[in-house]
């Protein structure tokens, strides 16, 4: 679902700047609406794509004791990592849900689409709170002695070199 919500996201904004561009080019049409619509879809598909990244574990990471610890050790660093992601994420998502219910967020609207700003501020509370739901999901996860990513220890990338039969020792990439 989460992939849906960002693909669809990305591609209406793609096609509304696209339309924006070709209508402006040709006809000099101006869709009053298209640049408020493309930044706002773009922020929602940022906060949802990090779901996404943080649901196949993709997110930046600096391991730089990894090569120095056992397999327990780097469990035990992947959880204390998942921990402070987890406390992180709740101090935000807590501040970014008051933000919403500010009165100003409820009593100001956008310039060009005259939507309530709470329609767009809503992206940051969102995201941070599916972001820390995967996060729990992690964290029971790795004490559970699984992966932490619900696909493996494999990132999408290789996921898709496989299906594709494309390997790294073919010399194909």
């Amino acid at each position: 679902m989460e992939n849906f919500l960002v693909c669809t996201c990305l591609a209406v904004a793609a096609l509304v700047a696209i339309a924006q561009v070709l209508l402006r080019s040709i006809f000099n049409i101006h869709l009053w609406w298209s640049e408020e619509t493309v930044i706002y879809l773009i922020i929602y598909s940022t906060f949802l794509g990090a779901v996404v990244t943080l649901r196949y574990n993709e997110h930046i990471a600096v391991k730089v004791f990894e090569p120095f610890l056992g397999k327990i050790g780097r469990r035990r660093m992947d959880i204390l990592g998942i921990l402070v992601t987890i406390v992180y994420l709740a101090i935000v998502g807590y501040f970014a849900w008051l933000l919403l219910f500010e009165p100003f967020s409820v009593a100001t609207v956008t310039p060009t689409l005259k939507l309530p700003l709470w329609v767009v501020e809503l992206a940051v509370p969102l995201g941070f709170t599916l972001m820390l739901l995967r996060a729990v999901e992690i964290l029971v996860r790795l004490i559970r002695g699984l992966s932490a990513s619900v696909d493996g220890d494999k990132s999408e990338f290789q996921r898709a070199e496989e299906e594709a039969g494309m390997t790294k020792d073919e010399g194909t990439l």
